[in-house]
């Protein structure tokens, strides 16, 4: 018969090898959880990984880059057709200058030089405002800035710092749905 020392000695050896086989199954159920996530986290990098790598036009790379290259070509059509149109109405017998949404000149063709000429140069800027008479200044630009603001046609006439009546005459256009870029304006003097 075993002594009662003896007992406790072997219920303590069993109860720490028990425990100790619990831990070991706890670690090896977790360890066994991970090696499964860690194989489907392989596979998902290396879908990702073909996904993002070009392989000749399936994967998202390919698309993006196919993409890319449409906008490009898009852009350099717009450039092209933007200065075939300034080509077309440089040299037109009528002067017209191109302005942003806020008034400044940002474009204006041959006539309209011509037609400035003994002002200065208006080219760029606000200064082309300084060819009209300083008392009639005052009301064109309220009128000028309201169209400005409302995006609407300008249809304005007025008199040049040389005594002329001239007339103002513009249409905003138009880069997206939400906002204009500025206005294309003809400007004639009258007889």
């Amino acid at each position: 018969m075993l002594s009662q020392e003896e007992a406790t000695t072997i219920g303590t050896i069993l109860g720490l090898g028990g425990s100790l086989i619990i831990f070991l199954w706890r670690v090896f159920k977790v360890s066994r959880v991970f090696l499964k996530d860690h194989e489907y986290l392989k596979d998902s990098i290396e879908t990702i990984k073909s996904e993002v790598t070009p392989n000749g036009g399936g994967s998202m790379k390919d698309a993006i880059n196919c993409l890319k290259d449409t906008c490009q070509r898009i852009e350099v059509t717009q450039k092209v057709l933007d200065q075939r149109s300034k080509a077309a109405l440089h040299y037109t017998g009528r002067p017209l200058f191109e302005t942003d949404k806020t008034g400044r000149v940002t474009w204006s063709n041959e006539s309209f030089q011509e037609l400035t000429k003994d002002n200065g140069d208006f080219t760029e800027g606000l200064d082309w405002i300084s060819i009209i008479n300083e008392e009639e200044r005052e009301e064109f630009l309220k009128e000028f800035n309201s169209c400005l603001r409302m995006c609407r046609r300008v249809d304005i006439e007025t008199e040049s710092v040389h005594g002329q009546k001239i007339h103002f005459l513009g249409y905003p256009y138009r880069i997206s749905e939400k906002s204009h870029e500025g206005f294309l304006i003809h400007l004639y003097k009258e007889n």
